[in-house]
């Protein structure tokens, strides 16, 4: 008698690599694949299953955008706006609360300010919240001064740490401006030593409400007129240990010699890290044209100490007036005409454009291909979701801490 046909499905490395083939910006169907049978369970749970799944969609594409998180001015309006493309939507209500202002989106995480929580206790509030899982982590003893904030991923991919980082610029006594900065690490409710310096009254410090770019163990936050506040947080950390001084760690980075006062005082500005994330670039909205700038990073390598800045290096000029779907105009002209930019820390050569409600799209820089990723209502600020949602619920199957399932919503 003939041996029964083998069914290839039961070969689990076979498996494996089918399953490796589900898009990662639609989630629900890893969820469903995990409820087929005991075996596929097994293969996605496996504990090097996920590194694999983001290694082999990760190269071409980047991790998906899986909706935009913006503060609403109308109350009507979702705090979360799915792409047209993607199932997901997060697995609590802790960013619809209306009076939490989302400050930073990266790396899976959101800090908002919580002014409910300020009414409550006296002190400025602080959520660190995950959509993915839904944890909220409550950010006490934040000083005033500490204004702005970012979020971090501490480590590679593999690791869930993350510390958020404050900082501000403010001119208390009027004769000149001071720059602080501190981190708090969530995981073991610490703070890190409270770092400040002095800098002079010529110019304008103060920071805009911009996300901050990040390269290796640095944040660069935007200031006004283009002005660039750098904060070593990774040298911060080990500041005794490295005898490192107070400007080693907060530097001013001034904007392009050959920017024109006109521009960095009308144009619209963003900081982002270059692909190779060895590079910071500028750019600045004025009229059509976006302009953009680089600078090397000499402090990439974190031995480093010195302090440095390297030299604006020559633009390139990108016309989107031919790209975009609606005219650009400039910051003076009317509101309807006014459009907004901001930049995603996973996917660097992309930026992301929207007029409020005429909705949000993504720019690929190098191919300056454009598509629109979801509508959105008139809003303070918003910040593209970018993530791989199937990559963290791996990790979860994996530790047996699920998120609720995509596909149950």
């Amino acid at each position: 008698m003939a041996p029964p046909p083998q069914n290839h499905l039961e070969d689990e490395d076979l498996l494996a690599d089918i399953l490796l083939r589900l898009p990662p910006d639609d989630p629900a169907r890893l969820v469903r694949a995990s409820a087929v049978c005991k075996p596929w369970r097994r293969v996605l749970s496996h504990p090097t299953f996920s590194a694999r799944y983001a290694a082999f969609h990760g190269p071409r594409s980047g991790p998906p955008v899986l909706g935009v998180l913006h503060n609403p001015d109308s109350r009507e309006l979702d705090r979360f706006i799915p792409t047209t493309t993607s199932a997901f939507r997060p697995s609590s209500a802790g960013g619809a609360r209306r009076k939490r202002h989302i400050l930073d989106c990266r790396h899976d995480r959101v800090v908002m300010y919580d002014y409910d929580d300020r009414s409550s206790s006296g002190e400025p509030g602080y959520v660190v919240w995950n959509p993915i899982t839904g944890d909220e982590h409550v950010i006490r003893n934040v000083i005033d001064e500490l204004s702005h904030a970012a979020v971090v991923r501490t480590g590679d991919s593999s690791t869930s740490s993350v510390i958020v980082a404050f900082v501000g610029v403010d001119n208390p006594e009027e004769d000149c401006w001071v720059a602080q900065s501190q981190f708090y690490s969530p995981d073991t409710g610490e703070w890190s030593l409270h770092v400040y310096i002095n800098l002079s009254l010529e110019g304008s410090y103060e920071l805009q409400d911009r996300p901050a770019a990040q390269i290796g163990e640095s944040l660069y936050f935007l200031g006004k007129s283009a002005t660039l506040l750098r904060y070593r947080y990774g040298l911060a950390r080990d500041y005794f240990e490295r005898r490192a001084r107070s400007d080693n760690v907060l530097t001013v980075i001034h904007p392009p010699a050959d920017a024109s006062r006109n521009l960095l005082r009308r144009g619209h500005a963003i900081v982002m890290a270059a692909p190779d994330q060895n590079e910071i670039r500028l750019g600045i909205l004025y009229r059509q044209k976006l302009r953009l700038w680089a600078m090397v990073d000499k402090e990439y390598s974190p031995g480093t100490i010195l302090n440095s800045v390297g030299q604006w290096g020559a633009r390139i000029v990108v016309d989107l007036e031919p790209v975009l779907p609606w005219p650009v105009g400039d910051n003076n002209a009317k509101a309807k005409e006014r459009v907004s930019l901001t930049v995603a820390a996973e996917i660097p050569n992309f930026i992301f454009a929207t007029k409020g409600k005429d909705g949000v799209f993504a720019l690929d820089l190098e191919s300056l291909r454009i598509r629109k990723l979801c509508d959105m209502g008139e809003s303070d600020g918003f910040f593209p979701f970018v993530s791989y949602y199937a990559h963290s619920w791996l990790l979860s199957v994996a530790s047996s801490k699920l998120p609720e399932s995509a596909g149950s919503r």
